[in-house]
């Protein structure tokens, strides 16, 4: 909170809103046989249809044994990721779903969580962030 602030601003609330639905979005898109860009669209898709701008990066990489992993992304289909969005996931990858937006006014609300692919879908690795932690 900002000095004389003594609850969370409405505008900072629904981007935190806006970032975990979209995560949540994401995750029930993420699924074997799908490209990577298609998980990206549904997050970015949301975040810009809420009247943020687009973030300028990857919804989601993969994680093994270094923090950026493999090779499938979860990325928009912009050149500079080449053949990356168009490959498909499989069951038993691990990746990020880390989409971003700015408050105006506040900065940047992000959350980064983890997930496993399965046969069906995905699991989060923990326990979803749902609501927004408050340090005064």
């Amino acid at each position: 909170l900002k000095p004389n602030e003594t609850e969370v601003p409405d505008e900072v609330e629904r981007g935190f809103e806006t970032i975990r639905d979209a995560i949540k979005k994401a995750a029930e898109a993420l699924k074997p046989g799908v490209e990577g860009w298609t998980v990206d669209a549904v997050a970015r898709n949301y975040i810009v249809e809420a009247g943020y701008e687009e973030y300028p990066h990857a919804l989601g990489h993969q994680v093994g044994r270094k923090a950026h992993d493999g090779s499938a992304l979860l990325c928009p289909k912009w050149d500079r990721y080449k053949n990356l969005p168009f490959l498909k996931v499989e069951a038993g990858q691990v990746y990020t779903l880390e989409p971003r937006l700015t408050v105006k006014g506040h900065g940047v609300a992000t959350i980064e969580e983890i997930v496993v692919v399965t046969e069906n879908g995905c699991e989060f690795l923990s326990k979803p962030q749902e609501k927004l932690i408050v340090i005064s």
